[in-house]
């Protein structure tokens, strides 16, 4: 067979280069699944999910409450948040338990051990 122009070429040739070029080659992936293989690769996923935490903070004790409160680290376990309002302080830290439970239930391992309202 002569190579000519596309339009000289058999119909099955065309199709075929044509699916080959919108298949997904193996050794592509996404930008997230790349991080994620050097997270876990480099042993980094507790830092991961301590991140994780700090940016879902809103999530866990609701918009409100976030909106008065401030988390300030996380580190061995213990999550520092700054509560200018005693009243919301004393409150937080009755639901402390609850609000552990409620954070570690979306990672595989324990990531808050403690919350150390301030």
């Amino acid at each position: 067979m002569r190579k000519g122009r596309f339009y000289e070429r058999p119909f099955f040739y065309l199709c075929s280069r044509k699916q080959n070029m919108m298949m997904k080659n193996s050794n592509e992936h996404s930008i997230r699944e790349l991080a994620m293989q050097f997270v876990n690769k480099c042993g980094k996923q507790q830092l991961y999910a301590e991140r994780t935490v700090l940016d879902k903070w809103p999530e866990y004790i609701g918009e409100l409450c976030a909106g008065q409160t401030q988390c300030v680290s996380i580190h061995g376990g213990v999550l520092k948040v700054k509560v200018p309002n005693a009243a919301l302080r004393f409150e937080l830290t009755g639901r402390k338990t609850m609000i552990i439970e409620k954070i570690n239930a979306d990672y595989a391992v324990p990531v808050v051990k403690d919350i150390l309202f301030f």
